[in-house]
């Protein structure tokens, strides 16, 4: 990979495993910037707790060859027969599998097991088998035909193939049905993640087949994910900036311009790492409540093939090592999202960057605003805090070791309805304002948005799968797009109106918040309110997941709900 131009900033870098020094003014092609060695014992923690993991795909695959579910890594469809299909997202777990048996690791007990060779290779032609005619496949739904579980699964398979060094006519059919049917097919709502690992699932195939019309798709795919980064540096989500997601982007891109060896990559990626440095957090967590999605994903593998070229991308690198030590790492451990970044971590391991360009000062106070992405950072050496302001002012903000996540309002009214003000809308008052005393004062107002918890119900799941049987299978997008309406993207606002101001004051180590809530419609009566700390009201598969901050308590506002009531007007002044 060719140099990247950088320029040095002022970073907070977690740990203390390598000499902290101030790097020169600039870093450009053919110069030879301060570098520094990274401790090598580091190196070890990607591997921290992946066998565990590895044991637990073993168990979760079906490892009987005379039945015709063998290779599937369903659990919930082989071996509780709880589904009456089988998700091919969970068939990304061959990957694991693969690498396990072909890379000789520190304490790999499968190194060259004929028994891992053979799950693998079964895992993928299961996929191959249960994929519908045209070579999409299924994930929440039956018909669905999900982009996203055939980009996840086909980038894995077509890896663990290469890794395993095989041959197979099956699986080569496979690989070219799946290639061709993403090159025709879209889907609805812009992620631009599934769109990089269609990239990256292309080119593997490309390279396998050896065929020209899959590497130009491939290479088509790749300018449709930079055309969706934003000036700002982030990849479109959903119509924001998720630094979780923003991970998975990144790291296929790195494997692309490593892969292919094109140069226009670079700066992409160098504003994509420059980007999502700013919210690796003081105690080496990553993102969070506060992205579009609201995800805290951490993708290592793109990092570590950065980490000898960007300053950026080694701070993520070492600062995803100092999480798995201290154990602040997101945990990511149902039975759908483990195997995730499983293969990931081992691929991080065996690109260890044993140099990295040198740290710089960490104590220089940094503010950044992303209007476009809608948020907010400041940072010194004592403190970090991100705001929102698409998501109605959710607020992280970390002082002295300790971390406190304010996620926005939920509202119940006396009808049952419930409201929350951590909606991702563009459509909010923002004002940002820098007081000569060194404080920003950030206003956000607009509507609260009714939101729902719908569980599935007998009635429900038959009516859908009914549906797609008779005819939704013709008419995936729309049935897709209602979906997401429904669940993700939709908005629908409710007469109480809240003017959040949030002032980050220097001086002081508190966040200041005051909310100012507000009745607009003449019905609206109020039953309980409270503020949340690690609530997520649209679906998104990878939110939810156990870190410590997810046990700070919620906040109740009970003893207001009265005079809210009662004078249609509540003022709450509350310190972070």
């Amino acid at each position: 990979m060719s140099a990247f131009h950088t320029t040095a900033r002022n970073y907070f870098v977690p740990g203390t495993d390598f000499p902290v020094e101030r790097a020169g003014a600039s870093v450009c092609a053919g110069g030879k910037p301060p570098f520094v060695h990274r401790d090598p014992r580091r190196r070890a923690r990607y591997l921290d707790g992946v066998y565990d993991d590895v044991a637990r795909l073993l168990g979760a695959v079906d490892r009987n060859s005379f039945r015709p579910t063998y290779g599937c890594f369903d659990r919930q469809y082989w071996h509780y027969r709880t589904a009456c299909f089988p998700s091919e997202m969970y068939q990304e777990g061959v990957l694991p599998l693969a690498l396990v048996y072909a890379c000789d690791l520190p304490g790999n007990r499968w190194h060259g097991c004929q028994r891992i060779r053979e799950l693998a290779l079964a895992g993928m032609r299961f996929s191959a088998r249960s994929c519908h005619r045209d070579g999409s496949c299924d994930d929440y739904y039956p018909f669905e035909r999900a982009l996203g579980a055939a980009v996840f699964s086909l980038q894995a398979a077509a890896k663990a193939y290469q890794l395993l060094d095989v041959d197979d006519p099956e699986l080569r059919s496979w690989f070219e049905l799946r290639a061709r049917w993403l090159i025709e097919n879209e889907e609805s709502g812009r992620l631009t993640n599934h769109h990089a690992l269609a990239a990256l699932g292309l080119w593997r195939v490309a390279e396998i087949l050896d065929n020209e019309t899959f590497r130009r798709a491939a290479l088509e795919r790749v300018d449709q994910v930079l055309a969706w980064q934003n000036e700002e540096g982030w990849f479109d989500e959903y119509g924001g900036a998720d630094p979780g997601y923003q991970t998975v982007t990144i790291d296929c891109l790195a494997k692309l311009r490593r892969a292919t060896g094109d140069p226009r990559l670079d700066e992409p990626i160098r504003r994509a790492a420059a980007f999502s440095r700013h919210f690796l957090h003081p105690d080496a967590s990553y993102a969070g409540e506060y992205g579009s999605r609201g995800t805290s994903h951490f993708y290592p593998h793109g990092f570590e093939m950065l980490a000898g070229q960007l300053t950026e991308a080694a701070d993520l690198a070492d600062g995803f090592l100092e999480a798995v030590q201290r154990g602040t790492l997101a945990h990511f451990d149902d039975d759908r999202l483990f195997a995730h970044c499983l293969g990931n971590r081992i691929e991080a391991y065996l690109d260890w960057t044993p140099t990295r360009p040198a740290a710089v000062d960490p104590t220089e106070r940094i503010t950044k605003h992303f209007p476009n992405a809608g948020l907010f950072v400041y940072r010194d050496g004592r403190r970090h805090s991100i705001v929102s302001t698409v998501r109605g002012g959710i607020v992280k903000h970390f002082q002295n070791g300790r971390c406190w996540t304010d996620a926005g309002l939920v509202v119940e009214t006396r009808d049952g309805t419930v409201c929350v003000s951590q909606m991702h809308d563009r459509d909010r008052v923002v004002d940002v304002k820098a007081e000569p005393d060194g404080t920003t004062r950030i206003t956000v107002s607009g509507p609260l948005h009714t939101t729902r918890f719908e569980t599935a119900t007998p009635v429900k799941q038959s009516v859908l799968h009914t549906g797609m049987w008779a005819a939704g299978r013709w008419c995936r997008t729309a049935v897709r797009k209602l979906l997401q309406r429904r669940l993700i993207t939709g908005r629908r606002r409710f007469p109480i109106r809240l003017i959040r101001t949030i002032e980050l004051r220097p001086a002081a180590p508190t966040v200041r918040i005051t909310d100012e809530l507000e009745l607009t419609g003449p019905a609206v009566h109020v039953q309980r309110m409270a503020v949340g700390t690690d609530h997520q009201a649209a679906y998104v598969a990878a939110c939810g997941v156990y870190q410590d901050s997810v046990l700070q308590p919620w906040t109740d506002l009970q003893e207001y709900v009265a005079r809210l009531n009662q004078e249609r007007r509540v003022v709450v002044v509350r310190e972070l």
